[in-house]
């Protein structure tokens, strides 16, 4: 009964991951509020989130997010006060609402017309220090997958060693989790106001993190055991290049923690470079990474594996054949209908379900 409780729930994450890449979600909207809303029920989360939230992993990641006595909430919304100088409400309302700041960051810099733009874009965004830190307390509520704290056990599990580097690290709470469970860390963006932002926060928590600011610094030669890369590598115009450089970074041995965060083209998400995850995918694969497992949040784990020889073309002739060849290509031309009507069956039935309730 456990095996076939274990299989059913197996191919419901898998048949609800095949719809969400059919009919990926565009712009996210305005973030929830929990001091409005009732307690969270976890019984039908996926069991390695509730184990997540429920670890002493995540009381490490809430310790990470507070200052002092301050509950998480208070410590987020000071720490942008403090750091940009406005209210706590101003705070707040900047963090429900910072992706139309973000399109209006995106549009001013003309981030869509040119790489530099692009680049500009990253370096000198602030909503995004809004974004991070939300969500950070979203996730210490309950009301969003424990993204960090699931990248840190599969990390914990599988890695050679205890030497970590964030990849596209934002504020740096992921290297906090990191640094605060006896590993060393390393912070590393292409944003400088991120990175700013990180080191404040870091510096008012205490935290020794170092930093890479990856538009003047290059990563250093096997330097890690684990990376993580989460959310960031839909960002990222040349996937294959990129992986090739943290296949680079790597020890013998070492493992990247990554997910690719696709999104349907809106005004809200030109920042997603890919609406598709399967070429992104391949290029991370015939960049060096073998996959071991998946992390949860849509992570999947790989290990570093060696770039020559005759295991490397055949684990490359298989990754195209599974993920880009023509047949796999025909394949999901013909299955993405059945599967965005499932989303929007889905969709309905959790209105028709939400309007009985109230």
């Amino acid at each position: 009964m456990t095996t076939d409780r274990s299989l059913y729930k197996s191919l419901r994450l898998g048949l609800w991951r095949a719809m969400q890449s059919a009919a990926p979600q565009a712009e996210q909207g305005e973030y929830i509020d929990p001091v409005d809303l009732p307690p969270v029920d976890i019984n039908d989360w996926d069991p390695a989130c509730r184990e997540a939230l429920e670890s002493p992993e995540m009381a490490s990641f809430v310790d990470a997010l507070r200052v002092g006595e301050r509950s998480v909430r208070d410590s987020i919304l000071g720490d942008l006060a403090e750091y940009y100088d406005m209210t706590p409400e101003q705070a707040r309302n900047a963090c429900l609402n910072w992706e139309e700041t973000s399109v209006d960051e995106w549009r001013r810099t003309n981030a869509s017309s040119s790489d530099a733009g692009r680049v500009e874009f990253y370096r000198t965004t602030q909503s995004w220090s809004f974004d991070l830190s939300w969500w950070a307390y979203l996730q210490s509520e309950g009301r969003a997958d424990p993204s960090n704290v699931l990248a840190f056990r599969f990390a914990q599990q599988h890695a050679p060693g205890r030497r970590h580097l964030d990849f596209g690290s934002g504020i740096g709470i992921t290297s906090q989790l990191f640094a605060r469970n006896g590993w060393s860390s390393t912070s590393a963006d292409l944003s400088s106001t991120l990175l700013d932002f990180a080191r404040f926060r870091h510096q008012s928590r205490g935290d020794e993190i170092a930093y890479i600011d990856l538009h003047t610094d290059k990563l250093p030669a096997g330097a890690y055991d684990a990376i993580t890369a989460i959310d960031t590598l839909a960002h990222v115009p040349d996937v294959y290049t990129t992986c090739r450089e943290l296949h680079a970074a790597l020890g013998p041995d070492g493992i990247l923690v990554a997910n690719f965060d696709i999104r349907a083209a809106a005004p809200e998400t030109e920042w997603h470079l890919y609406d598709d995850d399967l070429r992104p995918i391949y290029d991370l694969r015939r960049a060096g990474f073998v996959p071991i497992g998946p992390a949860g949040y849509g992570m999947v784990g790989y290990r570093k594996a060696p770039t020559r020889g005759l295991g490397h073309h055949l684990r490359v002739a298989g990754a195209w054949f599974t993920l880009v060849s023509p047949p796999r290509r025909l394949a999901r031309a013909f299955s993405q209908p059945l599967l965005r009507s499932l989303v929007k069956l889905r969709t309905r039935l959790r209105a028709h379900q939400a309007a009985a309730q109230s």
